[in-house]
């Protein structure tokens, strides 16, 4: 059994990544509570570094994460500020940036970057949709779901079950590429 660790505090990231790579039966993700500093910089940067580092540490192959929310009339604002901006101005701040805006485009990205003996390769998993018009929610999600519709859907992240959400989702996207390069490697 090969044991991928994956730096992050989100115990639910771990349990998703291990569902979405169930298949492959002879490697299981383990949580490894490691800080690294984030960079200032694109999401690939962020995971780029952040598995370097850890890998560095550790000397065991490792997976970290950075995901941001990126916002068309906002020249991609929050971006990999997302957390910054929902801490700060929340959802509410968002819709209040895009009143009287037309183009209401957005998506979310994740870039997982792993890191072993050769280095860095990152995957990307990206889910365009727009920004809804006011706060929606079942209860569901956190962030940046409650505004954000995914393209082809009606309901907003947070009015979709977590299992529904997890099929479409931009982690997902991200999980399914490591899985075909893990694939490959096999």
């Amino acid at each position: 059994m090969k044991i991928i660790y994956f730096a992050t505090g989100n115990p639910n990231k771990v349990k998703e990544a291990n569902v979405i790579l169930k298949d492959l039966e002879d490697i299981k993700i383990e949580q490894i509570k490691m800080p690294y500093p984030e960079l200032q910089g694109t999401l690939e940067e962020v995971a780029e570094f952040g598995a370097k580092y850890v890998y560095e540490k550790i000397k065991k192959p490792v997976i970290v994460e950075d995901s941001g929310f990126f916002v068309e009339a906002l020249n991609g604002f929050p971006g990999t500020y997302s957390k910054y901006v929902q801490e700060t101005i929340g959802n509410e701040g968002i819709l209040k940036l895009l009143e009287n805006k037309e183009n209401r485009n957005a998506y979310f990205k994740t870039v997982i970057g792993y890191c072993d003996e050769n280095g860095v390769k990152l995957f990307i998993g990206v889910v365009k949709g727009k920004v809804a018009e006011e706060i929606r929610s079942k209860g569901y999600g956190f962030a940046y779901d409650s505004i954000f519709i995914p393209e082809g859907e009606d309901r907003t992240f947070a009015e979709m079950t977590t299992e529904e959400k997890s099929q479409i989702s931009h982690r997902k996207r991200a999980f399914e590429e490591f899985k075909k390069f893990l694939l490959d490697r096999i």
